[in-house]
């Protein structure tokens, strides 16, 4: 029960529980966490309870002992080891009736460890276990001393240890002569300082980026204990590495992967205390990333520096090493290595023996790549012989020259030989023995060739060697007098003999007819040139034989066949090759040969610039009369060159100008229509004709007659012409533009010509007077206006068209009818030929004398001898005169007053009273009875807005109602009554009633 915690109630319950029904027989009739819940049913508890009255305890219970206060004993505390005491105490105890060694506890430090050279306390509870002598006995290794002391509060010895030696030590604890529960006890003590770590991964010797590195950590001799190994990368980031055994119980062996170049810091620490020189750095590289470049991997200088280039993205980490191996065994090889920056160092060794070498560089012991074999050589050693490097040979023979490299390594043998123009030659080369090489070549030029010798890729001593050639046949024979001669003048055949050998020279000239005779001379510029002049006295074919000589020595003969011609005698006849040509057509010129010696004919056409475009066909039907056909696909500028056995002939070089007839632009008026005795215009645009030509135009008629035509031809601007031609005649006429002789455009365009002025209109169409609703007709006579159609645009005084009717009676003759359905001035446009005849437009005034309206109180009725009056409004009625008559017993004066809109102010003074019947006509025609009218005044409404009147009959709204705006805000109304009875006028401003609207009248 001592081993109860007071804060923890469900263990105990559940522990007091078990014990009870263990030992004295009650059941457990709650649960333990019953036990503990304050609100747990209290019948059931007390039935729990009651249990424990008649309870009984079996044999054997475990009993605290009892203690008795009245008695204390004496005991005694003795540590030994290895036989030897250490330390020794006593202490006091109460009586307890026995001694109880199972009742000893040693708390939990003993059961662990601790450092060599510190403390570590024991203390032993003796609390519940009476009273006895403690022994402690502990063996092991070495032990230093101890000291125990006692306290007799709490019943303990505490007993403090030093250890200076790492191992493991046992302690047995006796109490009472008895052994105590757990002993005997084993302690280890732990030396840091004594622990050895190795491996790849501790130096980085052995290991890569991506390969595993080792880490071994040796505890033998600083006692067995927890590992804690840990590694941080060169980025900072920290990761354990788990340990295990190895074959030896006191080695552990763990490994980790690099994953990036760099420096990694690798810690061990042994019970939690950092071993000696910890941590540990590792310099670990990407070999995978690592370079070797340079010349000295691969060819080696012997006796002189070669380089290797090391080069790393990530930096080299770790040692540089190089190894040197020839096939025969280790190489005596000096090198260093030298770091130029981070990623990038240097490898510079010297070889000192020839032959193949095995070089192989590692980082931290591995190897960057795979080894190389360089080959190590000396060029110092190569000897060359032979008369192939002489130093005069001649051309169009081998040369040959020896090459001994037995002495200088594994190389390969070039010879590179180059000619006076920088050209190379071919050679050959052949190993005839070990080292041992024969160069063939041979020259073709004369001059200084340049033999540039290399061995294993260097140059060879005394490289390059320079060679003479000579060439007797390079002596060159030029000169415009090889193939052609001319009559009576001097030719000129040139000579040079540089580098051929040769220095003298003679001429003979032959004939097949042993007619012909020539007279020459040699004219010596300077030792290797000269000229030769010569001058034929008839024409036709002869051999010119030059002879080269050595002294006296002939080296080369060589013969030309020259034909002698006589230019002067070669005629030519350009016929259809004007100045301006069109393109795409055929044009021939005769060249006549006869006589002159000429043979061969040979035609070109070049542009300005001397460029070739093309070659004419040239014939010859008859001998020495040759044909030339030219024909140019293209417009420009060209240049005729003829050539007689390739000899220009007197008076070629003949310039024209090809240009295309299509592309030049013929437009204007004066291709449509002509009208006669007028300026017609037609223009001509020249300029992507790309011509230099004139201008022409030629008028006829159709049927071939005679016609008379004005015209002049202007050039307005360049490559543009205006034509100005009046015709004197109507008809329909062929005009034809031409260019440079040539026709343009559509060849022949036919062109009708008109006279408008002599159209005549008659009828009674085109004046006043004129009713509405009335057929209007008039006569068109076109008869002498040339070949054209009429044409009638008729509109009335809305500008509305009116439909007219047309019908040809005769030859150029039209009948025009129309019927006007408004008043006012209707427009008749007549056209012939798209032109306005004479007084067009024709004006028609029309007139409706239903629209004319009379009003005022002299209509209803009048006083006799006073003047009475009336207002007639013919506004709306058109053009046409007012008649007024006023009939009764007497006859009346009338006044009659015009305001100029056609509104009539009438006056009338009735002599007698009687009835009087007024008659109003206007263009002869009375005017309705009916016709009302009344005038409104808005100058003083104000604003600005829409007048709105509605006029009603008894039974029906009046017709024809008008609304007139005279232009100062007053208007006329107009309508008519079709029934006698009420009327309503309504009338409304900005939509609201004047004042009176609506008005009544009474209409009879």
């Amino acid at each position: 029960m001592d081993t109860m915690d007071h804060e923890n109630a469900l263990e105990n319950a559940t522990l007091a529980m078990k014990l009870a029904e263990e030992w004295l027989d009650v059941p457990q009739l709650l649960e333990p966490q019953d036990m503990v819940n304050s609100k747990v049913d209290e019948l059931s508890m007390m039935t729990y309870l009651s249990q424990f009255l008649d309870a009984k305890l079996k044999p054997g219970a475990p009993l605290k002992q009892r203690i008795d206060p009245s008695q204390i004993m004496q005991c005694t505390g003795t540590v030994t080891s290895n036989g030897f005491l250490l330390s020794e105490c006593t202490f006091h105890k109460p009586g307890i009736l026995g001694c109880n060694p199972e009742e000893v506890r040693v708390r939990e430090p003993v059961l662990g460890g601790c450092h060599v050279g510190e403390s570590l306390n024991i203390v032993v509870d003796l609390v519940d276990a009476g009273a006895g002598n403690l022994c402690i006995t502990i063996d092991g290794p070495h032990i230093l001393g101890a000291t125990g002391t006692f306290d007799d509060q709490d019943g303990a010895v505490s007993l403090n240890l030093v250890f200076h030696k790492a191992g493991t030590y046992k302690m047995a604890v006796r109490y009472g002569d008895q052994e105590v529960k757990g002993s005997p006890y084993h302690i280890r003590a732990w030396d840091p300082s004594l622990v050895t770590a190795y491996g790849s991964g501790i130096t980085g010797i052995g290991t890569s980026v991506g390969l595993p590195a080792d880490v071994f950590v040796d505890l033998s001799k600083s006692g067995v204990g927890s590992l804690e190994v840990a590694v941080m990368g060169p980025s900072g980031e920290t990761y354990a590495i788990d340990v295990s055994l190895t074959e030896r119980p006191d080695v552990f062996i763990g490994s980790y992967v690099p994953i990036a170049s760099g420096e990694y810091r690798i810690s061990i620490k042994l019970e939690r205390w950092e071993v000696a020189n910890n941590p540990f750095t590792a310099l670990i590289c990407d070999l995978s990333k690592v370079i070797l470049d340079g010349p000295g991997l691969v060819k080696a200088i012997v006796n002189c520096p070669n380089f290797i280039e090391v080069f790393a993205e990530d930096g080299i980490y770790g040692e540089l090493a190089a190894q040197f191996k020839s096939l025969l065994g280790p190489q005596d090889v000096e090198y260093h290595c030298t770091r130029a920056n981070d990623g990038h160092h240097q490898i510079c060794y010297t070889p000192h023996q020839v032959g193949m070498m095995e070089i192989t560089v590692t980082c931290n012991g591995l190897a960057i790549q795979h080894s190389c074999v360089t080959p190590c050589i000396d060029p110092t050693t190569v000897t060359v012989r032979g008369a192939g490097i002489s130093r005069e040979i001649l051309a169009g023979k081998p040369a040959e020259f020896f090459i001994d490299a037995s002495h200088s390594g594994p190389g390969d043998v070039e010879a590179l030989i180059t000619d006076p123009s920088g050209g190379f030659i071919q050679t050959q080369i052949a190993c005839t023995q070990q080292g041992t090489y024969a160069v063939t070549y041979e020259p073709t030029l004369a001059g200084e060739h340049a033999i540039a010798l290399t061995f294993g890729g260097l140059k060879v001593e005394g490289s390059p060697y320079m060679v003479h050639v000579c060439d007797p046949g390079v002596a060159k024979v030029s000169g415009p007098g090889l193939k052609v001669a001319y009559i009576g003048v001097e030719n000129l055949v040139e000579m040079c003999t540089e580098g051929s050998g040769m220095n003298k020279v003679d001429v003979n000239f032959e004939s097949p007819l042993d007619t012909f005779a020539a007279d020459y001379r040699l004219l010596e510029l300077n030792e290797c040139n000269k000229q030769i002049y010569y001058t034929p006295h008839n024409v036709g074919m002869f051999d010119m034989i030059v002879n080269c000589f050595h002294e006296t020595t002939l080296i080369t003969s060589q013969s030309f066949a020259v034909l002698c011609i006589d230019p002067t005698l070669i005629t030519l006849d350009w016929r259809g090759m004007d100045a301006n040509v069109p393109f795409n057509e055929e044009r021939q010129i005769l060249i006549n040969t006869d006589d002159s010696g000429a043979q061969n004919v040979d035609v070109c056409i070049t542009d300005l610039k001397g460029k070739v475009v093309g070659y004419p066909r040239v014939t010859e039907h008859i001998p020495g009369k040759h044909t030339v056909t030219i024909k140019i696909d293209r417009t420009g500028q060209y240049q005729l060159d003829i050539k007689c056995n390739n000899t220009s002939v007197f008076g070629c070089g003949h310039t024209f100008t090809a240009f295309d007839p299509k592309a030049i632009k013929v437009f204007g008026p004066g291709l449509d229509q002509a009208i006669m005795n007028q300026d017609n215009v037609i223009e001509v645009d020249t300029e992507e004709a790309k011509g230099s030509g004139e201008v022409g135009v030629i008028f006829s008629f159709t049927d071939q007659a005679l016609c008379q035509v004005n015209y002049e031809i202007k050039l307005v601007s360049e490559n543009h012409y205006k034509i100005n031609y009046s015709p004197q005649q109507v008809g329909i006429y062929r005009i034809t533009v031409t260019y440079a002789g040539t026709a343009i455009g559509p060849n022949t365009v036919t062109v009708p010509c008109i006279d408008p002025s002599s159209v005549t209109i008659n009828g009674r169409g085109p004046q006043t007077g004129i009713l509405v609703g009335s057929p209007v007709d008039f006569t068109i006579d076109a008869s002498n206006a040339g070949p054209g159609t009429v044409d009638v645009a008729m509109t009335n005084a809305k500008g509305e068209k009116v439909p007219v009717d047309m019908e040809q009676t005769d030859c150029g003759v039209y009948n025009i009818t129309y019927i006007p359905f408004y008043s006012g001035d209707y427009r008749a446009g007549i056209t012939f030929g798209g032109q306005e005849v004479q007084g067009s437009p024709f004006v028609t005034q029309v007139c409706n004398p239903n629209s004319v309206v009379a009003f005022g109180a002299g209509l209803d009725k009048s006083i006799a001898l006073n003047a009475n009056s009336f207002t007639v409004d013919a506004s709306q009625a058109g053009d046409g005169a007012l008649n007024l008559t006023i009939e009764g017993p007497e006859e009346c004066n009338i006044d009659c007053k015009a305001d100029g809109d056609h509104i009539y102010c009438v006056s009338y003074v009735p002599p007698l009273a009687g009835t009087y019947s007024v008659n109003i006509k206007f263009a002869d025609v009375h005017i309705p009875a009916d016709n009302q009218a009344i005038m409104v005044d808005a100058k003083n409404a104000g604003g600005t807005g829409a007048l709105e009147v509605g006029v009603w009959g008894a039974q029906v709204p009046a017709r024809y109602v008008t609304v007139e705006h005279n232009g100062d805000y007053t208007f006329n109304v107009s309508y008519e009554i079709p029934e006698p009875g009420e009327t309503e006028i309504s009338i409304k401003w900005h939509g609201q009633h004047i004042m009176g609207s609506p008005f009544k009248v009474v209409t009879e």
